[in-house]
């Protein structure tokens, strides 16, 4: 346990100490890169980007959406900008921002006639574009509309988020009936967020499963999880503790489904 706490305790002071010098090697990239000589300050940095520095993330996003000192790569960019947007660093968030709007205004080009001509997946991902305000106005209505046409044609994504609308009163009466039913077609049919979000019902004891709504939570979240949801798995834990003495029983309907719901591999 000394070990461990001396350990411990180097380790904080190490990323404590480091931070002072992690400013200064920002602003001598910041000196580097006011000066126009961009390959200097690309080499001051790259380390700090990859150390977490959102400043730096920032920066080398620029420089690589501007082709500045680099060939322009915006894909690239967007990486580093994502990196200090999930920091909740101001400017990247913007600059992730202004690349999304572009690429979401020559998808929208694309996207809108074949929806119109009955594309099914244009037309979900249209119903998408409505709900998230992706180069559009958000518009719950329109998008339920477009995830109802995606639907009827079969579309499996178009059928969640038909149900997810049902569940959470997008652009309709919240219908939980209805949006468990569409969840549970989908989750049969191997679909692994219907899986997760039919779980969630169960979990918050808003479903039609009354008292055996914890054991059907930890079944379908654990398909969810063990197909790779990761929200899924964190859920899980805290229902095998809540199951208790029963998470045999849970463990047992897991199984059910696994062998009959599981996405085809």
């Amino acid at each position: 346990m000394i070990q461990y706490s001396r350990l411990l305790i180097s380790a904080i002071i190490f990323a404590l100490s480091s931070l002072p010098v992690q400013a200064a090697s920002f602003k001598q990239a910041k000196k580097l890169y006011a000066a126009a000589d961009y390959s200097a300050a690309i080499e001051e940095l790259q380390p700090l980007a990859k150390a977490g520095n959102a400043d730096a993330s920032n920066l080398l996003g620029e420089m690589y959406w501007q082709g500045l000192g680099v060939q322009s790569d915006i894909a690239k960019a967007k990486v580093l900008f994502q990196a200090g947007a999930n920091t909740g660093h101001l400017a990247a968030l913007n600059n992730l921002d202004g690349i999304l709007d572009v690429e979401y205004k020559l998808e929208l080009k694309s996207i809108e006639p074949l929806a119109a001509n009955g594309n099914a997946e244009a037309q979900n991902r249209l119903g998408r574009m409505y709900e998230f305000g992706q180069d559009h106005d958000i518009n719950p209505k329109l998008a339920f509309s477009w995830y109802k046409k995606a639907a009827a044609q079969g579309n499996i994504e178009g059928q969640m988020n038909v149900a997810r609308s049902y569940n959470f009163a997008l652009g309709t009466d919240q219908d939980l009936i209805q949006a468990e039913a569409g969840y549970l077609s989908n989750a049969q049919a191997g679909h692994i967020d219907s899986m997760f979000f039919l779980g969630t019902m169960h979990f918050a004891q808003i479903s039609q499963a009354a008292d055996d709504a914890d054991r059907q939570a930890y079944a379908w979240l654990k398909l969810a999880a063990e197909n790779g949801h990761a929200t899924a798995a964190a859920m899980v834990t805290r229902l095998s503790i809540k199951l208790g003495d029963h998470l045999n029983q849970g463990e047992a309907l897991y199984q059910e489904y696994a062998a009959a719901y599981s996405p085809a591999q």
